[in-house]
């Protein structure tokens, strides 16, 4: 499916509580913060919208900055601690009146690894509004991933951390590395990507 279909979901509301007293997504990765090579590659394709899903300004007023410079709709996530599904909630709850986007892109806002070209692959391959297509490294289905317009009254019903990974686990699996991607949760994990 063309990305012009298609609306980009960056998820970036989480609470980082393994990172500890600073924010993760804006901690300093190859010399920029960790959020913003997300929020860059994602804006740099041709989605029909780009939407983010953030905690409250007062909480991440750069990463907000950053998110209205390049375009995306700020939704604010005021409930981090309801775990991913609040996120997609209320993303898809925001695109479901226009029935020109056939499908979102779930993207992470801590995955910093992930290429346009893994993004594309995922959005060729999604056929229609019935398409589920996930990433792997082999071992597990995961974002970024597409779900296709069909699934979204399955994804508003959505509760706690497990996001949408049963809905995940049965699509079509895109496969990548292990490195493409590699989540940081930690400082230990950022640590390693400096390396």
């Amino acid at each position: 499916m063309r990305t012009e279909r298609i609306a980009a979901v960056l998820l970036a509301a989480g609470t980082s509580s393994r990172f500890g007293d600073d924010d993760k997504l804006m901690a300093d990765l190859r010399g920029k913060p960790l959020a913003a090579h997300v929020l860059e590659t994602i804006a740099s394709m041709a989605f029909r919208e780009l939407i983010a899903v953030v905690r409250p300004i007062e909480q991440a007023p750069v990463l907000h900055r950053k998110l209205d410079r390049r375009g995306y709709h700020i939704i604010v996530n005021d409930q981090p601690e309801d775990g991913i599904s609040g996120s997609i909630v209320r993303a898809v709850e925001y695109v479901m009146p226009n029935n020109r986007i056939r499908g979102i892109l779930i993207c992470l806002a801590d995955m910093p690894n992930v290429p346009q070209t893994h993004y594309n692959r995922i959005c060729m391959a999604a056929e229609d509004i019935r398409s589920v297509v996930a990433s792997t490294d082999s071992f597990s289905a995961s974002p970024p991933a597409f779900i296709g317009r069909k699934h979204f009254p399955e994804l508003l019903a959505l509760k706690g951390d497990q996001g949408a990974r049963v809905l995940l686990s049965h699509g079509l699996q895109i496969e990548t590395s292990t490195q493409v991607l590699h989540d940081i949760d930690t400082p230990d994990d950022l640590a390693g990507f400096h390396k």
